[in-house]
């Protein structure tokens, strides 16, 4: 499935979810791929302060040097340690994977990918001008691939792998060994990882998600880092993200930054900065809050006839396996049962062939708990129904 059809049916669960809103249905929605609370009073703040009274001329293509010293400052811990000249500022992280890519790819290289995953990896590597290539994961591997099966994929055209831990849809996290494997047989092979870190402050089932630079720091000069504010912060909308790597790598971003949006919007930049040094308590309760929502989900489901849903390991989705539920009701796909929940339950989800994943759903847990609630009991109360069919 092309990224183009993938990020139409997600767009499609949400534009028909609004439609019956407007027509006065009551739609709980857990198909966004955001969380469902406002940004942090203290980050407006600092956006608004900064409209006010900032310095509102050109800045600097590459990013506000204090906000690339404290993205910096959350890189990983490795020697040489990452300093602002290591960052390029985007406009959030698919800017920063494509631009990244970009700066490593030449016509016809090849990236591997994780499948199913995230579909805003594919299209930023197309339109850096890679070729897909993808390694196949499922719930048997945990949606997670080993080094073997990278090798299995590789080509003498493999340029780079890209890692997402947590990942999306599955909240999949690799472990120490198994991304230790990989980046041995990266640096074997020549061949780049580019790490999506976007949802590493929500592991749940440990401290912290491993990081491939940490275990082997002698990737340093052949791995890319990308991330952004927009999950733990509430500021999707705000689009910023960033882009750490090699010199080569942020001076070839910088120009295209300079030579297509100038620079990032300096107000966004300062919202940006309040997020990362400021108060993150109200990450800590969004954290908390999300694992509730994850237990509460995840063992509701999974006691569905039919359905399979383990409690992810990150992230901010559980991706069940409803394949039982297909076999024993009127639905031939996934689409078909998203679209019987949203019209007859009123619940909005994800169904799993915007992911390449027909046999699953997407449902997002970074909702209010009364929202978590609320949808739990309708699919529990629709799916058991229909799951108890047979």
């Amino acid at each position: 499935m092309s990224a183009a059809v993938s990020d139409n049916a997600i767009l499609a669960v949400s534009a028909r979810a609004a439609q019956l809103r407007a027509e006065g249905v009551d739609v709980v929605s857990l198909a966004a791929g955001e969380p469902d609370t406002p940004t942090p009073p203290a980050i407006t703040a600092a956006a608004a302060a900064a409209a006010l009274h900032g310095d509102h001329h050109y800045g600097p293509a590459v990013g506000d040097p204090a906000l690339r010293a404290a993205i910096a400052d959350r890189l990983p811990t490795v020697s040489p340690r990452f300093t602002a000249h290591d960052v390029q500022v985007t406009l959030g992280t698919k800017h920063a994977l494509f631009l990244g890519l970009q700066a490593l790819l030449e016509p016809g290289d090849e990236v591997l990918l994780a499948q199913p995953g995230w579909p805003g990896h594919t299209g930023a590597l197309l339109a850096a001008g890679g070729q897909k290539v993808c390694v196949p994961v499922s719930a048997e591997t945990g949606f997670l691939a080993s080094a073997a099966d990278l090798e299995a994929a590789r080509t003498p055209r493999t340029r780079a792998v890209v890692l997402a831990s947590p990942a999306n849809p599955s909240g999949a996290v690799y472990t120490a060994d198994q991304l230790t494997a990989i980046a041995e047989w990266a640096l074997a092979h020549d061949v780049w990882v580019v790490s999506d870190d976007v949802y590493d402050q929500f592991v749940y089932d440990a401290d912290s998600a491993p990081h491939v630079l940490t275990l082997v720091p002698g990737l340093r000069d052949r791995c890319l880092v990308v991330s952004g504010v927009s999950k733990a912060y509430a500021m999707t909308g705000w689009r910023i993200g960033w882009l750490a790597g090699p010199p080569a790598i942020v001076a070839a971003a910088r120009k295209h930054v300079a030579r297509t949006i100038t620079h990032v919007p300096t107000v966004t930049q300062a919202a940006a900065l309040a997020a990362l040094v400021g108060d993150q308590q109200p990450v800590h309760e969004a954290f908390a809050r999300y694992g509730r929502n994850r237990d509460v989900l995840a063992t509701g489901l999974d006691g569905i006839p039919g359905v399979r849903c383990p409690a992810p390991a990150g992230g901010m989705f559980v991706f069940p396996d409803v394949t039982g539920l297909l076999e024993r009701g009127p639905w031939a796909t996934t689409v078909e049962l998203a679209t019987w929940l949203l019209e007859d339950a009123g619940v909005a989800v994800v169904p799993g062939e915007a992911f390449d994943a027909p046999g699953h759903l997407r449902l997002c847990f970074a909702v209010s708990p009364d929202t978590l609630d609320t949808a739990a009991a309708r699919l529990v109360e629709h799916l058991d129904r229909a799951g108890s069919r047979g």
